[in-house]
């Protein structure tokens, strides 16, 4: 984490700001539990329970400060606001998220990449990294409805 860190650090100076403390506990908040893709309110919660108080306004601007430094990424898993995650190795992957109870898993197989590498060079574009969102129903849901 130090190095991610270190490049938060960078961005911040050579865009004039400070480094916060606010700042530093989201960034440390969202890659200190990498899988779970909180959103906001979440992140605020979490940290409440640590008995720190940032403001969701301030969540808010430093998410999108973290999410243009490249060091998180907004994720849709089809509700009305996004969920965060630390970019990391695995750039490409994507997310089967339960329609019915919420839960969110990630995947990334090679073929899929592959597949969205061809339609990029079609289209003239050089990929560097892609995140596919995929609903439906886990097990479990689909058990309870008698299916």
């Amino acid at each position: 984490m130090s190095e991610q860190f270190s490049r938060f650090q960078s961005y911040l100076r050579s865009h004039g700001l400070k480094l916060t403390r606010a700042r530093e506990l989201v960034f440390r908040e969202i890659l200190s539990a990498p899988g779970i893709h909180p959103n906001a309110d979440e992140i605020r919660k979490r940290l409440q329970s640590k008995k720190e108080e940032v403001g969701l306004a301030t969540i808010y601007r430093t998410l999108r400060l973290l999410v243009r430094s490249g060091l998180v990424s907004a994720v849709d898993l089809g509700e009305d606001h996004s969920h965060f995650e630390p970019e990391g190795n695995e750039a490409a992957h994507g997310h089967i998220i339960c329609l019915s109870c919420g839960r969110v898993e990630e995947f990334a197989q090679a073929e899929i990449r592959a597949a969205v590498r061809k339609v990029g060079e079609k289209k003239g574009y050089r990929l560097d990294k892609f995140s596919l969102q995929v609903f439906g129903l886990c097990r479990a849901c689909e058990a309870k409805r008698g299916g």
